[in-house]
């Protein structure tokens, strides 16, 4: 019989939990233990996942595990398409033929001048990521297109540029580079124009002061221009008297172009006093019509040529931002000019309408259209004046007796601010006739033939010759990114 059955029953109760004691310890540890795995469990289902970014061999690369932060996305550079014109004249409409825009970049099967070495297959990129600096955000947006190598690439697959017209650049860069003077400038004859020129085509393939091939090219052309235009108070003409001569204007017109360009890039104060000095003569100069004459002559009879280079230093004066007094007031009062100039059929005058020039068509075309960016009655006929006139009679032909380079300069720049059906039409008269008759050494050949207004300097072997062909032929083929069509900057 137990001896304890007759306990009570709290005493029973007390005497059995101690007797359990080791039992209940090994209970409460085993509950410890499955409650602290299932917060384990718990945790590991409720914890956010990682942030992962794309690089690894399988696309996913956690950010803790990342020694180094990813490297910055390149920014994509804007291209513009080539804008279909809306001219209702059934002659432009009709240019549909043969006006595909080119899509491969392959050499020419017959390209007789040598050529720097480059894989047949190279990227186009790899072509045009020759000795650029600075980048987009350094260049007004008109000139985005010249901000470096993929820039340039995107510019030029637009437009229906080809690797070989790329390779011709490099080329006549080369060549220039190989024939400036000690001082900076550029040949003796016409030396202020020549050298503006040449610097335009530097400036034109984005190259500046510090550019890695062509640096201390620009800089010792700057240095001259600054040199020149301080000893003659911002006269490129480069005398004491004023402006001399028929070609004075022009001289001084295209070395502020080149200073405009120089400055919009770069931002270089050194040049700012010379350039503003510049830009006010040919403000002050210019005719109560709106054009311009001879020597910046108040009163004498306006140029539609001389007018044009005029033209193009009032608008890289616009694009630098300095706001320089005057020169939006005279790009204005100019398109009044360009205006009562223009002819019935679309051509301009050299003095009046009564003396339409096949070469001025473009000239009055592109600095309409340069400054409005508005595709206007003017503009529209111009664009059919230039491809019908060059279809019926004035072929572009290099080696022919109407070869003409500086109508073809403009026509170029032209059509491509136009686009459309215009510029793929012109694009392919012009591209391959550039690029196939350059010389082995980068230069350009004379025109024998040519009997055109510019037959002179067409023909000429010496002297301005060899550079005045190879810088208008050079900035011809840089048209691709030179100036974007793009709105008022």
């Amino acid at each position: 019989m137990d001896s304890h059955q007759n306990e009570p029953f709290s005493k029973r109760l007390q005497r059995r939990i101690a007797a359990s004691r080791f039992f209940t310890f090994s209970l409460l540890l085993h509950v410890v233990i499955v409650v602290m795995a299932g917060s384990v469990v718990l945790f590991h289902f409720t914890k956010p996942p990682d942030d992962f970014t794309a690089g690894s061999a399988d696309g996913l690369v956690s950010q803790d595990a990342q020694v180094q932060p990813p490297a910055p996305q390149e920014t994509p550079q804007d291209t513009v398409a080539p804008v279909t014109p809306t001219v209702s004249s059934p002659e432009l409409a009709a240019i549909t033929a043969d006006t595909a825009t080119p899509t491969t970049f392959q050499m020419p099967v017959a390209v007789p001048v040598a050529r720097p070495s480059l894989s047949q297959n190279a990227d186009m990129s790899k072509a045009l990521a020759h000795a650029a600096t600075g980048g987009p955000g350094n260049f007004p947006s008109a000139m985005r297109g010249r901000a470096g190598g993929t820039a340039r690439a995107a510019a030029m697959k637009n437009g229906g540029g080809k690797e070989a017209s790329e390779r011709a650049v490099l080329m006549a860069l080369n060549w220039l580079k190989a024939h400036q003077n000690e001082d900076g400038s550029w040949s003796e004859e016409y030396k202020p124009s020549m050298s503006g020129l040449a610097l335009l085509c530097f400036l034109g393939h984005g190259e500046t002061d510090t550019s890695v091939d062509y640096g201390v090219t620009v800089k010792k052309a700057v240095d001259w221009l600054i040199a020149r235009g301080a000893e003659f108070q911002g006269r490129m003409s480069l005398t004491k008297d004023g402006f001399p001569g028929n070609e004075a204007a022009y001289q001084h017109a295209i070395c502020a172009y080149a200073m405009g360009e120089y400055y919009s890039m770069t931002k270089d104060d050194r040049i700012k006093d010379v350039l503003t000095q510049s830009i006010k003569y040919i403000t002050d100069g210019q005719n109560p019509d709106g054009g311009w004459a001879y020597s910046y002559v108040k009163g004498g009879i306006s140029d539609t040529s001389v007018a044009g280079w005029q033209v193009q230093a009032l608008k890289a004066a616009h694009l630098t931002g300095l706001q320089m007094p005057g020169v939006d007031e005279a790009l204005d009062k100019s398109m009044l000019y360009f205006k009562d100039a223009q002819c019935d059929d679309g051509g301009f005058g050299y003095h009046t309408k009564n003396d339409e020039r096949y070469a001025l068509g473009g000239i009055g075309t592109l600095c309409v259209y340069f400054w409005k960016q508005d595709k206007d009655k003017l503009v529209h006929d111009g664009i059919k004046y230039i491809i019908e006139k060059t279809k019926k009679e004035y072929p572009v032909e290099y080696k022919g007796e109407k070869g003409d380079l500086y109508a073809w300069y403009y026509n170029t720049q032209a059509c491509l601010m136009f686009g459309g059906e215009a510029w793929n039409r012109w694009n392919r008269w012009f591209q391959d006739e550039i690029i196939t008759n350059q010389s082995k050494d980068g230069s350009y050949p004379p025109l024998e033939k040519s009997n055109s207004v510019t037959a002179a300097l067409n023909k000429k072997t010496d002297g301005a010759g060899p550079f005045y062909r190879t810088t208008l032929c050079t900035l011809m083929l840089e048209v691709y990114y030179r100036y974007m069509p793009s709105n008022r900057s």
